[in-house]
């Protein structure tokens, strides 16, 4: 049989099925979650008989412009008095590296005019196109002064967060400031320097490690979250509930990420449309795949299905770092958060261990990204972790598992078989769309079901799905009304929806690319 024959006959309806499999089981996936979210977020009691001990973990990088806010709203949150802090960690790396910068602002201001995408770094995202207008006004001459001025400035996360540690809120929980002497690492390094002292930040509420670690939980947010004011009654309820059916802790409660608050706007270009577009494959993920993972996970682990069964259908869940709260005693057995992705390595590890895993029945709201750079960044980092489950399944051979090594086996060469979708998939599947009319008439019908499912049916019920789904957040009093994302352009968003999977291809391409050809240099901070 030619080539081409293979391709036509084989290759093309295979593609094609799986193609239509993904977009029916997607669309039911996020139909499904999305009706949960909306049914149980209901159910929270205002106050739970049990409460766990809670320590909010919220790691800081260049988060001046929100550091208040973010404090507020966490501080601020509803919680039983003296089983919860919110802890703060801001680190000496950023100290370090705007002392390496200030030596950069005269080759800057040498380019006119100055670009907001090159003080990236330098100052906080929400600042640079601020910061670039106010040197381009000024005259050539004075430019380095502006900016230095501008630049010298600029306070340190550390130095907000001190003040506001210094004369806190006033919220429901009380408020510690850590601060990461420069030891390298990312985000993890933060939360596992905050790990580590919890006899700092708990004790003065009456705990220790030995008699209470059992019933501890680290919760782990982006600094540019806002959550519910129901978030950690959520959280115990949750972790209650499930210790009552099944006899034993969660390891993981993970609570929803919906990229629904919109800090900044869209750019009005093809760019932002494109930026749009991810934004809703962002909520599609979380919803479709996130909380489906979770909660199919809990369900094979309290069913009584063949254990043959459940691993060929047990999922490699993928824990996000906002809204993840992690049980002590799971930590303290994993060695900590892992690098360089604190969640995706953490949600890989308890998978691989057959741990207990649940989800939290309130959502946590967070910020889409609006330029490409950091979701660029995002992609490529978020590939290069879950690339090897091998190197996590090793990390974690020593420990005992309640799930065989087949079973790991087969999550391990379930990610691969992800990772390889993400790298080729897209490319593969349009080929098999474009060549479908010479396949035959079922199998042209089949791309356009196909490709119609995927792309603009989905995203139409997603953008429907929105606005309820941000109603259901309510925060803390002192935030107020929160914006919501919405599109310029909604047509042109469902129009373009097909082009999707090819935007998150460029980060793990350019990830493959800049290590082959020895130009990586690691990550910077992921910002938004």
């Amino acid at each position: 049989m030619r080539v081409a024959e293979m391709w036509l006959q084989i290759a093309v309806p295979v593609l094609l099925t799986l193609l239509l499999a993904r977009a029916v089981w997607a669309l039911i996936a996020v139909e499904v979650c999305a009706r949960w979210l909306r049914t149980a977020a209901h159910d929270v009691p205002a106050q739970a008989e049990a409460v766990p001990w809670l320590v909010v973990l919220l790691p800081m990088l260049r988060e001046q412009a929100i550091a208040a806010q973010s404090i507020a709203a966490f501080s601020g949150l509803d919680y039983p008095g003296g089983r919860a802090a919110v802890v703060v960690i801001t680190t000496e790396r950023e100290h370090t590296a705007r002392a390496q910068h200030r030596g950069r602002l005269a080759d800057l201001v040498a380019d006119s005019p100055l670009r907001a995408g090159q003080l990236r770094g330098l100052f906080p995202a929400a600042r640079c196109r601020e910061v670039a207008e106010t040197v381009n006004a000024a005259s050539p001459a004075d430019r380095l002064r502006v900016l230095t001025a501008l630049f010298d400035a600029e306070p340190t996360t550390g130095e907000v967060v001190a003040a506001l540690a210094a004369d806190p809120p006033g919220g429901h929980l009380p408020l510690v400031h850590l601060h990461q002497p420069d030891v390298g690492g990312r985000k993890a390094g933060q939360l596992n320097f905050a790990l580590n002292r919890l006899k700092q930040t708990l004790g003065p509420l009456g705990w220790s490690e030995d008699e209470h670690a059992h019933d501890t939980y680290a919760v782990v947010y982006d600094a540019d979250a806002v959550p519910d004011h129901r978030t950690l009654q959520a959280f115990a309820t949750a972790a209650t509930t499930h210790r009552t059916r099944t006899g034993q802790a969660p390891a993981l409660i993970q609570q929803q990420r919906l990229p629904l608050l919109a800090r900044h706007p869209f750019p009005t270009d093809p760019v932002g449309l494109l930026l749009a577009g991810e934004w809703v494959y962002q909520l599609r993920r979380s919803l479709g795949i996130e909380l489906a993972r979770v909660r199919l996970h809990r369900f094979l682990t309290t069913s009584r299905l063949p254990e043959a069964v459940r691993m060929w259908l047990r999922p490699m869940v993928y824990a996000v770092g906002c809204g993840m709260a992690v049980h002590l005693p799971a930590l303290r057995t994993l060695g900590g958060f892992p690098e360089p992705m604190e969640d995706l390595g953490t949600g890989h590890r308890l998978s691989l261990l057959g741990t207990e895993l649940t989800a939290s029945t309130v959502a946590v709201l967070d910020e889409p990204y609006t330029e490409p750079s950091g979701l660029t960044n995002l992609h490529a980092l978020a590939f290069l972790t879950s690339a090897r489950p091998d190197r996590h399944a090793a990390a974690v051979a020593h420990l005992p598992a309640t799930i065989s090594r087949p079973a790991k086996t087969m999550l391990v060469a379930r990610e691969w078989a992800d990772e390889a979708a993400w790298l080729i998939g897209a490319p593969l599947i349009a080929a098999a769309v474009a060549s479908a009319w010479w396949a035959g008439p079922s199998w042209t019908a089949a791309a356009a079901a196909g490709v119609l499912l995927h792309g603009p049916v989905i995203t139409a019920r997603l953008l429907a799905w929105a606005p309820l789904l941000h109603s259901l957040v309510t925060p803390p009093p002192s935030l107020g009304p929160l914006p919501r994302t919405a599109p310029v352009h909604p047509a042109a968003l469902i129009v373009a929806s097909p082009l999707q999977p090819f935007i998150r291809l460029v980060g793990p391409w350019r990830l493959i690319w800049s290590k082959a050809t020895g130009r990586h240099r690691g990550f910077g901070k992921t910002e938004r």
